[in-house]
C-alpha cells in the first residue's frame, strides 16, 4: 500500500498541469501548437478523400501552405535548441539525457507498434512504402534514411536528430558562439550539394547533413541571435514581412519530393516562419514589460505542449478513420461533420497520450537525469 500511495502521488504530480516556468517563451509553444494543427489539417483532408463525396477534394491550403508545417517545426527547433543551450553552463550528460527522455521513449513506442503491424502484414505501414529488416531497424534507431521510415512522420525526427547532434558537438568542443557559423557553413554546403545534383548530375547520400532543411534550422538559430535586438522593430514589421513571405511561398514554392526539396521552399517558408517567430517573441516581451505576466497555460499553449504526442499518434487515429470512411455513406454535409470529428478525436487522443504517458515519462527522465548528471 505504501508503494501504491507513493506511485499515486508521483503520477498525480506528473500529470498535473504544467506551471508557467520562469523564462519560458509561450509564444514559441503556441507556434508548436500551430505547426501540429497545420499537419493535422492536411492529413485529415487526405483521409477525408476516402469518403466518396470528397474523393476529388483538394484544398488550396493543403496544396499551397499546409505541407510547410515541418518547415515551421524546423525553424522552432533551431531557435529553441539554441535558447536552452544558452542557459548557464553546458553539461553534456544533462543535455543528452534531457533530449533522450523527451524524444526517444514515445517515438520507440509508436514506431514499435508499426513494426508489429508490419510483421503481422507487410502492407500495414500506413503509407510509408515497402520495408525490410534494415529499414525497420533504422526506423527504430531514428537513423537517417533516403526514404520514409516505417512510421512515416519520423522523417522529420531524423532531421531533428542530425541538428541535435550538431548542436551537441559544437557545445561540447566549442561554444555557442560557434553554432551560427557552423550552421551557415552547412547551409552553404547544402545549397552547393543541391546545385551539384541539379546542374552537375552529381548525387550522394549525406545522412541529412547537407539537407536543405539545415537552412531552416539555421534561420531559427539566427532568430535567437537577433530576437532581443529586434524588439526595437516592434511587432508589425516582422509580422507584415512574414505575411508577404508566406504569400510568395504559397505562390512560388513547391513541396518537392522527400529529400529533393527546392531552395525556394526552404528559404521562403523558413524566412516567413522566422519573421512570425520574431513578431510573437516581441509581442510576448511587450506584454510582460507592461506587467502582464502569464500564470496559466492557454489552450494553444497546451496544444503546443502536446504537439509531439499528437504528431506521433495522429497516423494511427486517422488510419482507423480511413478504414471507417471506406465503408460509410454520407452526404456532403455529413462528410464535413465526420471529417471534423476525425480531427477532434485525433487531438483528444494525442492530448490524452501527452498527459497520461508523455508527461510521466518526462518527469521520470528529470529524476534520472538529476541522479546521473
Amino acid at each position: 500500500m505504501t508503494v501504491l500511495r507513493q506511485f499515486a502521488g508521483f503520477y498525480s504530480k506528473a500529470i498535473a498541469p504544467w506551471a508557467v516556468a520562469k523564462g519560458e517563451l509561450l509564444s514559441v509553444q503556441r507556434l508548436r501548437g500551430l505547426a501540429v494543427l497545420m499537419v493535422l489539417v492536411v492529413h485529415v483532408e487526405d483521409i477525408g478523400r476516402k469518403l466518396p463525396v470528397m474523393a476529388d477534394f483538394h484544398s488550396t491550403y493543403a496544396m499551397r501552405v499546409g505541407y510547410s508545417a515541418p518547415d515551421l517545426f524546423f525553424v522552432i527547433s533551431g531557435f529553441i535548441m539554441t535558447y536552452v543551450s544558452a542557459g548557464g553552463t553546458f553539461r553534456p550528460k544533462r543535455w543528452l539525457l534531457s533530449r533522450v527522455f523527451r524524444i526517444v521513449p514515445l517515438y520507440v513506442l509508436f514506431t514499435g507498434l508499426v513494426v508489429l503491424m508490419w510483421l503481422y502484414s507487410p502492407s500495414m505501414t500506413m503509407g510509408s512504402g515497402s520495408h525490410d529488416w534494415a529499414s525497420a531497424l533504422k526506423s527504430m534507431l531514428m537513423l537517417p534514411q533516403a526514404g520514409l521510415p516505417i512510421l512515416f512522420v519520423g522523417w522529420t525526427l531524423e532531421h531533428e536528430i542530425v541538428f541535435y547532434t550538431i548542436v551537441f558537438l559544437v557545445m561540447r568542443f566549442s561554444t555557442l558562439n560557434a553554432l551560427p557559423w557552423v550552421m551557415v557553413t552547412l547551409s552553404v554546403l547544402a545549397l552547393a550539394k543541391w546545385a551539384l545534383r541539379v546542374y552537375g548530375g552529381i548525387d550522394f547520400w549525406d545522412y541529412h547533413l547537407f539537407s536543405l532543411f539545415i537552412i531552416q534550422f539555421t534561420i531559427g538559430v539566427g532568430v535567437f541571435k537577433i530576437y532581443e535586438r529586434a524588439r526595437a522593430w516592434g511587432f508589425w514589421p516582422p509580422f507584415v514581412a512574414g505575411c508577404v513571405l508566406l504569400l510568395l511561398a504559397s505562390i512560388f514554392a513547391d513541396s518537392g519530393q522527400l529529400n529533393r526539396e527546392q531552395p525556394v521552399r526552404v528559404l521562403s517558408f523558413g524566412l516567413a516562419y522566422g519573421a512570425f517567430m520574431l513578431a510573437g517573441l516581441t509581442l510576448e516581451w511587450q506584454s510582460r514589460t507592461n506587467g502582464h505576466v502569464p500564470t496559466r497555460r492557454d489552450w494553444m499553449v497546451q496544444i503546443g505542449d502536446a504537439s509531439y504526442a499528437i504528431y506521433l499518434t495522429h497516423p494511427f487515429v486517422l488510419a482507423s478513420f480511413g478504414r471507417l470512411f471506406k465503408v460509410v455513406s454520407v452526404t456532403p454535409f455529413g462528410a464535413v461533420g465526420v471529417v471534423i470529428l476525425a480531427g477532434l478525436t485525433t487531438i483528444g487522443v494525442g492530448y490524452a497520450v501527452h498527459v497520461l504517458l508523455e508527461k510521466p515519462v518526462i518527469e521520470i527522465g528529470k529524476r534520472i537525469t538529476r541522479a546521473i548528471a
